[in-house]
C-alpha cells in the first residue's frame, strides 16, 4: 500500500485546503514531516487514518469533534486521499457528521457523514461506491488490517511502544490483543469452560436423580413403618454405615415383602369369618321379614271389612246419578232456551247501543226510532230504508277508489323521481369526487416514476456485486478448510521432525560406541612380539581393557543410519505439504479468505438487501406505470358515466311536472266524495258501519222474538218427564248428578275395595305367609330390632378387619413392586453416572489448563499462549533491527518465566552482547530505549504484515523519540531507516528534532497561524 496524494480542509488545525504530494516527497524515500509542538503534524497522520477508516487513532476520536474551528461556518470539513493497492489505484473522500448553517432562518443542520470510494479505471475515476458502510468493507478487505493494526503497522508510534516495552504483562496483553484477534482461542477457552460445566451438571442431575430414587424408596418403606436402620446389623456402639443405595433398596424390599406375606395370611384368616357371619345376619333377617309380612297382612284385612259401609253409600250415589242421566237431554234443552233467550235480550240491546253510538247512522235514520229498537213494524220499515240508503252510498264511494289508488301511484311515481334525482345527484357528485381522486393519484404516481426509475437502475451491477461477495464467502470456507489442513500438516511435520531427530541420535549413539568399540577389537587382537597395526611398536604395555557387554556391529549401524535417512526422506515429504499448504493459505488470504466470517455474510446480506431494494423498486416501478395507464382508461369511463347521469336527471325532471299536473286533478274529486274522512276507503268503511248497525238493529229484534217462543216450549216438555221419577222437581234431578271428576273417583273406590278383596283372600297362599304361620305353629318367636342389629354388627365389623386387612396387603404388595422399580431404576442411573463421572473429570482438567490453572505450571492460559507466539516472533523481527541500531550490542528475547503468584507468558528481555547477561527491558536508558522500542515497533509491524496476507507496506511512518539519541546512536538509528527503504518503500519521520532537519532533504513542515495551520514542501541540502 503506498500514498500519493492527501487533501485536507476544515479539518483538524487546517482551515484551508491543504495538498501533500506524497510523490514528491517520496523520490527521497525519506522524508521529515516537522512543525512546532500544537502545529498540526499529527493531525496529517489523523487526516490519513480518517479517509482510510473513518475514524482517529486514540483519544481523538472520543472527542467527536474533527471540523477546525478556523474554518468558514459553511466550509464542509473533507479529506481526500489516493493511495495504491499493488497496480491498483483508488481515491477516497470522507467527511465527517457536522453542523452546517441552516439555508432557512437561524440555527444550524446537521450534515451527515458521507464516503465516496472510486478507483482509477483507463485514465478515468470510476466510482465504487457511495455509503459508508460498504465503502468501510471494501477499504478493508482492499488494506487487509483493521484501523488499530494500521495504526501501529503504517504509523509507528515509537511512544507507545516505548510504554509497552516498559510495561507488565497486563498492557501488553491488551495491545497484542487489539494487533492479534485471539477471540477464537478465548472462545476455546469458553467453550472448554462451558463443557466442563456441562459436565458437571450432567453428572449432579444423574447423581441427584440417583439420591432421588433412593430417598423415595426409604419414603415407601417409612409409610410402613420400616427404616433403613432395620435392614443392617451395627454392633453394639457403633454408628452406622454410609448406606449403598442399591443393598439399601435390596434390604428395605426384603423387609417389606416379609410384612406383605404376614398380612396376606391375616386377610385370607379374616374373610373367611366374615362369610360366616354374613350368613348369619341373612338368617335372621328373612325371619324377621317373614313374621312383619304376616301382621301387615293382618292388618290390612281389618281396615278393608271396616270400609265395607261407606262403599255401600257410594253404591246407591251412583245409581242415582245413572237415573239422573236419564232425564240429561230434556234438562239440557230447557237450560239452553234459557240461555237463548237472554243472549237474544242482550244482543238487541248492543245492537242498539252500537247504533246509537255510530254518528254516522244518524245521517239515514231519527234517533228515536233506533232507542225503540224496531219494535213496530212501522219503525222496522224506517230502518229497513236507511240501511237500503247507506248501501247505495257505499256502492258509489267503491266507484271511486281507482281514482284514489290513481292518486297515490302518481304521488309514488314523484317520490320515486325525486329519490332517483337525488340518487342521480349523489352518483354525479361521486363520478366528479372519484375523477378528482383519479387524477391526484394519477399525478401523484407519475411524480414516483422518477424516483422508482432511479433506484431501479443499476440492477445488472448490484446482480455482478453479489456475485462477487458471494465469492468471496465461498474463499472464506476455503480459507478455513486450508488453515485446518496446516495444521494437520504443521503437527504431521513436527512428528516427522522428532521422528528424524530421535533415529538420528539412536544412529550417531551407535555409530560412538562403534568407534570407542573398534580400540577394543584392536587391543584383541595384539600379540607380544607382533608389531601394531596402529603405531608400528611391538611392545604393548597398556591396551584398552574390554569393559564386557554386547559390541556394535556394522550392520547394526547401518541398518540404524538407513532408518535415520528414510525419517529425512519422510521429513523432506512432510515440509513439503507443509509449505505448499502455507502457499495456498497465503493465496487464499490474498483473495480476502482471511476476513471475518461475520464480515463477509454481513456484507452478502447487505448486497442481498441492496439488491432486493433495486429489485422492488423496478418492481413498484412496473406497477405503477401499468397504474397511470389503467387509470387513463378509468378517467374516459368516468366521463361517459357522467354524460348519461346528466342525460337521465333531465329526463326525471320533465316527467315529474307531468305528474304533478295530474295529482292536482285527482285531489280536488276525491276531496269531494271524502267528506272530511282520511281517505275514501276510511269513508267507505264509516258507511258501511252505519249499514251494518241498521241491519244487526233489524236482525236483533227477530231473534229476540224468536228466543221467548223457544223458551215457552222447552219448560212445557220438562214437566212432562219428570212424572213417573223419583226426583220432585228440576233442581233435584240436577243435584243427583255427580261431576265428572267425582263420578270417577267414586266408580274407582268401589273397584278397588272389591279388587283388594280378592288379593287379601289371595295373599295367604303366599309362601313367605305359609311359611310364618308355621313359624308361629312352632313356636318360634319373631326376631327383635335388637337382635337383627347385633348380627348386623358382628357382620360388619369383620367385613371392616377383613377390608382393612385386604387393602394392608394390597399397599404392601404395590410397595414391594415399586421399590423392585426403584432398584431397576437405581441400576440404569449408576449405568450413566459412570462415564458422565470420567468425562466431568476429563473436562474440567482441560479446562483448567485451558485457563492457565491444575497441571499449567507456567500459568499460561491458551489465548495468553499464542499471544506469546506472537510476542515471540515480534522479538524475534526486532532483534534484526536492534543488533543493527546498537552495533550488534543488544538483543530482544521473549521470556515465559513466572513471578510469584503471576502468569507468565508475556515477558520481555535484553541481551546485552558485550557482558552476556540477560536483564529487564526498564533497565536501558533513554537512547536505548528508544531504539529497543522502535525496533520493537518495526518488528510488530512485519508480523502484523505477515498476519494480514503479506500485504506490501510501501509508506511508512516513524513518530517522535529522535531526541533521547546521541550522533552515533541517531546515525545508527538513521543507517537503519535508510534500510527500510529497500524496495522502494518511504518512510516518514514525525519529529521536531533540529539535527534530522539537516539529515533529510525531503521535508513537510507544518507552519502554525492565527488563522489556522498550513503545509508546505521543502526540499534542502543535507548538511553531513
Amino acid at each position: 500500500m503506498r500514498l500519493h496524494l492527501l487533501e485536507i480542509q476544515a479539518f483538524g488545525p487546517f482551515a484551508d485546503r491543504q495538498y501533500v504530494d506524497f510523490d514528491a516527497l517520496s523520490d527521497q524515500g525519506l522524508f521529515l514531516l516537522n512543525g512546532p509542538t500544537g502545529a498540526g503534524k499529527s493531525s496529517v497522520l489523523d487526516a490519513v487514518c480518517f479517509a482510510l477508516y473513518g475514524s482517529v487513532p486514540g483519544a481523538r476520536q472520543a472527542a467527536k469533534r474533527l471540523r477546525s474551528d478556523h474554518a468558514a461556518e459553511s466550509v464542509a470539513p473533507e479529506v481526500c486521499l489516493e493511495f495504491s493497492v499493488g497496480d491498483r489505484r483508488f481515491r477516497v473522500v470522507r467527511s465527517p457528521s457536522w453542523e452546517r448553517p441552516a439555508r432557512r432562518g437561524s440555527g444550524t443542520t446537521t450534515e451527515q457523514a458521507r464516503t465516496l470510494l472510486s478507483e482509477r479505471v483507463g485514465g478515468d475515476w470510476v466510482q465504487k461506491s457511495a455509503r459508508n458502510d460498504e465503502a468501510g468493507l471494501e477499504l478493508h478487505q482492499l488494506l487487509g488490517m483493521d484501523k488499530e493494526q494500521f495504526t501501529k503497522v503504517v504509523m509507528l508510534p515509537q511512544g507507545e511502544f516505548a510504554a509497552f516495552l516498559r510495561a507488565d504483562a497486563k498492557p501488553r496483553r491488551e495491545l497484542l490483543q487489539r494487533l492479534f484477534s485471539t477471540t477464537r482461542f478465548e472462545d476455546l477457552e469458553r467453550l472448554f469452560l462451558e463443557e466442563s460445566q456441562r459436565s458437571a451438571r450432567a453428572l449432579e442431575e444423574e447423581q441427584a436423580n440417583q439420591r432421588h430414587v433412593y430417598l423415595r424408596a426409604v419414603d415407601e418403606a417409612q409409610r410402613h413403618g420400616i427404616g433403613i436402620e432395620e435392614t443392617v446389623t451395627v454392633p453394639a456402639g457403633a454408628s452406622p454405615p454410609a448406606p449403598d443405595p442399591a443393598t439399601g433398596i435390596h434390604g428395605l424390599t426384603e423387609a417389606v415383602r416379609a410384612r406383605w406375606e404376614e398380612a396376606a395370611a391375616e386377610s385370607t384368616e379374616l374373610a373367611e369369618g366374615s362369610a360366616l357371619a354374613d350368613g348369619a345376619l341373612a338368617a335372621v333377617s328373612r325371619r324377621r321379614s317373614r313374621s312383619a309380612a304376616l301382621a301387615r297382612l293382618r292388618a290390612q284385612r281389618t281396615e278393608h271389612e271396616g270400609r265395607a259401609e261407606e262403599v255401600a253409600q257410594s253404591v246407591d250415589a251412583l245409581r242415582r246419578h245413572d237415573e239422573a242421566r236419564g232425564l240429561g237431554s230434556v234438562l239440557d234443552l230447557a237450560d239452553d232456551a234459557a240461555s237463548a233467550a237472554d243472549l237474544a235480550r242482550l244482543g238487541q240491546d248492543a245492537a242498539i247501543e252500537r247504533a246509537r253510538a255510530n254518528a254516522v247512522v244518524a245521517d239515514y235514520l231519527d234517533a228515536d226510532v233506533v232507542l225503540g229498537g224496531a219494535a213496530s213494524e212501522e219503525d222496522r220499515a224506517r230502518v229497513s230504508a236507511a240501511f237500503e240508503v247507506a248501501s247505495a252510498a257505499s256502492a258509489v264511494l267503491k266507484a271511486a277508489l281507482p281514482d284514489e289508488r290513481r292518486r297515490q301511484e302518481v304521488r309514488r311515481d314523484l317520490v320515486g323521481l325525486q329519490n332517483k334525482m337525488a340518487d342521480l345527484d349523489a352518483k354525479l357528485d361521486a363520478v366528479d369526487r372519484e375523477l378528482d381522486a383519479l387524477r391526484r393519484r394519477r399525478a401523484e404516481d407519475i411524480e414516483r416514476l422518477g424516483p422508482l426509475r432511479r433506484a431501479a437502475d443499476g440492477l445488472a451491477h448490484l446482480r455482478a456485486e453479489l456475485v462477487a461477495v458471494e465469492a468471496v464467502g465461498r474463499v472464506v470456507e476455503q480459507f478455513g478448510a486450508a488453515e485446518e489442513r496446516g495444521r494437520r500438516a504443521d503437527s504431521a511435520y513436527l512428528h516427522a521432525s522428532e521422528s528424524f531427530l530421535d533415529l538420528k541420535e539412536q544412529w550417531l549413539d551407535l555409530l560412538r560406541l562403534r568407534l570407542e568399540q573398534s580400540a577394543e577389537e584392536l587391543a584383541e587382537r595384539l600379540e607380544d612380539g607382533e608389531p601394531c597395526p596402529v603405531c608400528g611398536s611391538p611392545e604393548h604395555p597398556a591396551p584398552v581393557a574390554s569393559p564386557g557387554g554386547d559390541r556394535v556391529t556394522l550392520g547394526q549401524e547401518q541398518e540404524a543410519r538407513r532408518r535415520q535417512a528414510e525419517a529425512e526422506g519422510a521429513l523432506h515429504d512432510a515440509r513439503g505439504v507443509r509449505d505448499a499448504v502455507r502457499l495456498e493459505i497465503a493465496d487464499l488470504a490474498a483473495r480476502g479468505g482471511d476476513r471475518s466470517a461475520d464480515d463477509v455474510e454481513a456484507a452478502v446480506l447487505a448486497a442481498r438487501v441492496r439488491l432486493q431494494e433495486a429489485e422492488t423498486a423496478h418492481a413498484e416501478c412496473a406497477s405503477v406505470e401499468e397504474r397511470v395507464a389503467l387509470a387513463a382508461e378509468e378517467e374516459e369511463r368516468l366521463r361517459v358515466r357522467q354524460d348519461v347521469g346528466r342525460a337521465e336527471r333531465s329526463d326525471a325532471e320533465a316527467r315529474q311536472g307531468s305528474l304533478a299536473d295530474q295529482d292536482l286533478l285527482l285531489s280536488r274529486r276525491i276531496d269531494e266524495l271524502r267528506a272530511g274522512a282520511a281517505s275514501l276507503a276510511d269513508r267507505i268503511a264509516e258507511v258501511e258501519s252505519a249499514a251494518r248497525d241498521l241491519d244487526e238493529v233489524l236482525r236483533a229484534a227477530e231473534g229476540f222474538d224468536r228466543a221467548g217462543a223457544m223458551l215457552e216450549d222447552s219448560l212445557a216438555r220438562l214437566l212432562a218427564a219428570l212424572s213417573g221419577t223419583a226426583f220432585d222437581d228440576a233442581g233435584e234431578a240436577r243435584a243427583a248428578l255427580m261431576p265428572d271428576a267425582l263420578l270417577a273417583r267414586t266408580r274407582t273406590s268401589v273397584a278397588d275395595h272389591e279388587v283388594q278383596g280378592h288379593r287379601l283372600d289371595a295373599a295367604w297362599e303366599d309362601d313367605e305367609i305359609r311359611q310364618g304361620l308355621r313359624d308361629e305353629t312352632d313356636g318360634l318367636s319373631a326376631p327383635t330390632e335388637e337382635d337383627e342389629r347385633a348380627a348386623h354388627s358382628a357382620a360388619v365389623e369383620l367385613r371392616t378387619r377383613t377390608h382393612r386387612a385386604g387393602i394392608t396387603a394390597e399397599v404392601l404388595g404395590h410397595s414391594v413392586a415399586q421399590l423392585e422399580a426403584y432398584a431397576r431404576q437405581l441400576a440404569r442411573i449408576e449405568e450413566r453416572i459412570s462415564p458422565l463421572r470420567e468425562r466431568a473429570q476429563l473436562t474440567s482438567s482441560i479446562a483448567e489448563t485451558a485457563r492457565g490453572g491444575g497441571d499449567n505450571l507456567y500459568k499460561m492460559s491458551l489465548a495468553t499462549y499464542v499471544l506469546a507466539s506472537r510476542l515471540e516472533q515480534v522479538a524475534a523481527a526486532a532483534t534484526e533491527r536492534l543488533l543493527e541500531m546498537s552495533d550488534g550490542r543488544y538483543q530482544l528475547v521473549h521470556s515465559d518465566a513466572t513471578a510469584g503468584n503471576k502468569r507468565s507468558g508475556l515477558g520481555l528481555n535484553v541481551i546485552d552482547g558485550w557482558t552476556g547477561n540477560r536483564r529487564d527491558t526498564s533497565t536501558l536508558s533513554g537512547g536505548e530505549s528508544f531504539m529497543a522500542s522502535l525496533a520493537l515497533a518495526l518488528g510488530l509491524a512485519d508480523v502484523v504484515q505477515q498476519e494480514a496476507g503479506g500485504l506490501d507496506i510501501e509508506t511508512l511512518f516513524v513518530d517522535e523519540g529522535f531526541g533521547s539519541l546521541d550522533d552515533q546512536a541517531l546515525e545508527q538509528v538513521m543507517d537503519a531507516l535508510e534500510g527500510l527503504r529497500s524496495g522502494g518503500r518511504v518512510v516518514g519521520l514525525v519529529s521536531h528534532v533540529p539535527e534530522l532537519k539537516q539529515r533529510v532533504s525531503a521535508q513537510l513542515q507544518v507552519v502554525k497561524g492565527r488563522q489556522g495551520s498550513s503545509l508546505r514542501f521543502v526540499e534542502q541540502p543535507v548538511s553531513v
